[in-house]
């Protein structure tokens, strides 16, 4: 038999903050209706809006927030709103992936718990769930907790209620929570960002590459070290450029608290700074080791190698003077690093994109 019933349409309207919730939530702009039809309900038919705006900076207490959004439901075509932020959120009982107001039909969702890894299929999952939950033809059998934690299924997400029975927090498993969250965090800040913004660091480390793959006596210092001391050099090389970066450029927040009261996420925000530039001075570091490889390999002859060690080179010899090489490379990079120029370096800390968009919506205001 053929439904004879009138298709109805929902309108899913998507706000996202700058950078990468704003790119995410054009992705799922794209892709969340046809998942709707096929999960929820392909009578329906599914519309999703994408406004990029930095509503963390414009509206940051939370239940302005929701207010907010619930204007633009009520003063707009959107039968409800998903808001995407890429800062942590937190909720009575620890970090949430996402707070539910059902009376307002406004959902946000916290990207850095979602964790780092297949964040694009983990954000269309909990998005359809929240959105077939809070559509206003929804006619749901079960209390808004039970019904969300059936929905989303997973034994590593529970739902609590919050401070109404139509107002809910969605919570990740609490043991590797905090992990998830960091990495969340590192993804949000988009360390390869700062792989590709130390253009100076590059040349200062490509210099002091050079000297370690020229200079035969480096050869023999490096063949012998021994495994221990060059693990050693090379954990403090990544610590230097690590420190040398976030002290250089001012990422470390301190606490910059004139009301008396105190700031519970600067900590993190701080741990996730430092986990974001470790992430990119290892890339970097990765990256100058395979270019002085590769230099090593073209420039020195295995047969005079041999000469200079008193023995028959072999691959080990080339991999331990690259390493060694780089590590020098690296230092000298930690002092270019501060050569760069601090906007590109410091969209790897979160305060900074927080002032940014309490700048970009008071020159708004302003115009």
């Amino acid at each position: 038999m053929t439904d004879d019933r009138p298709r109805r349409t929902v309108v899913v309207g998507i706000l996202a903050d700058p950078d990468l919730p704003a790119r995410l939530a054009q992705y799922l702009g794209r892709t969340l209706p046809g998942v709707l039809a096929n999960r929820v309900d392909d009578r329906v038919t599914w519309r999703a809006e994408v406004v990029d705006d930095p509503f963390e900076a414009m509206y940051p207490d939370y239940d302005r927030l929701v207010d907010k959004a619930h204007e633009r439901v009520r003063t707009t075509d959107w039968d409800l709103a998903l808001c995407v932020t890429d800062l942590p959120l937190r909720g009575p009982h620890g970090f949430v992936m996402a707070t539910v107001d059902l009376d307002s039909r406004v959902a946000l969702i916290s990207l850095p718990a979602l964790g780092g890894l297949r964040l694009r299929r983990r954000l269309t999952d909990l998005a359809a769930a929240l959105t077939a939950r809070m559509e206003p033809g929804h006619r749901p059998q079960t209390g808004l907790v039970r019904d969300l934690a059936r929905r989303l299924g997973s034994r590593s997400v529970r739902v609590e209620r919050a401070r109404t029975d139509n107002e809910v927090h969605v919570f990740g498993s609490p043991t590797p929570g905090t992990v998830r969250l960091l990495a969340g965090m590192v993804r949000a800040n988009r360390p390869w960002q700062l792989l590709v913004g130390l253009s100076s660091a590059l040349a200062g480390a490509i210099a002091g590459t050079a000297f370690g793959v020229l200079y035969s006596s480096i050869w023999q210092l490096a063949t012998a070290l021994g495994p221990a001391r060059l693990a050693g050099s090379t954990v403090a090389a990544l610590a230097v450029l690590t420190v040398w970066i976030i002290a250089g450029h001012g990422l470390w927040e301190r606490a910059e608290n004139t009301s008396g009261t105190r700031d519970p996420d600067r900590r993190l925000r701080n741990a996730g700074t430092v986990a974001t530039v470790l992430v990119g001075s290892a890339a970097f570091f990765a990256t100058l080791y395979l270019l002085a490889l590769a230099a090593v390999l073209l420039v020195i002859p295995p047969d005079f190698l041999g000469k200079t060690l008193g023995h028959s080179a072999g691959v080990r010899d080339y991999l331990t003077i690259a390493l060694t090489a780089t590590i020098l490379g690296t230092v000298a990079g930690a002092v270019g690093s501060g050569l760069e120029d601090d906007t590109t370096v410091r969209k790897a800390a979160y305060n900074h994109r927080r002032r940014e968009r309490h700048r970009w919506v008071e020159q708004r205001g302003d115009s």
